[in-house]
């Protein structure tokens, strides 16, 4: 399985006038440039994306909505409690062996739970790049060994890959 792990674009500030919890803050028009320009660049590594999860924090649902939308994406997001901030590595490997009939798959969440699945679904086991707002991470994941090989992971500030 091709698995993208995704994190949210930027999102407003913890606490304003109108939101006051976490759960409900959302994206900013500049964490929309910003994913939308990192979708459309790596639109080629998303061809054929079979399945996109999400967090059901607002701003993973928004995020998630615009890769959807850049990628001509024809099936739903599927909201799944598993990418919760506090939810663990052993309840996404679950997610993904209950959907083995996906080739390649997104999933969109929160820090510090994308550098956590990076380390616990891949070989790579020492993270060399911070895992940025809208940055995206690319695994080739075995569900029946429950092991991985990290691919690349993309910068959005900088707009290059890191191996």
């Amino acid at each position: 399985m091709k698995l993208f792990l995704v994190r949210h674009a930027e999102a407003i500030d913890y606490e304003t006038e109108s939101v006051r919890s976490d759960d409900l803050r959302y994206i900013t028009p500049k964490g929309r440039k910003v994913s939308t320009a990192v979708f459309r660049a790596l639109k080629d590594e998303f061809a054929n994306l079979d399945k996109v999860f999400t967090s059901p924090l607002i701003r993973a649902v928004q995020t998630a909505e615009i890769l959807a939308v850049n990628l001509k994406y024809k099936h739903d997001v599927e909201i799944v409690n598993e990418l919760l901030m506090n939810s663990g590595v052993s309840r996404v490997t679950q997610l993904l062996k209950r959907n083995t009939v996906f080739n390649t798959v997104a999933l969109v969440g929160h820090e510090p739970m994308m550098s956590t699945l990076v380390v616990g679904l891949s070989d790579k086991k020492n993270l060399n790049f911070q895992f940025r707002k809208s940055a995206v991470a690319c695994i080739d994941y075995d569900t029946e060994k429950e092991t991985g090989t990290f691919r690349w992971f993309y910068n959005p500030k900088t707009s290059e890959f890191i191996k």
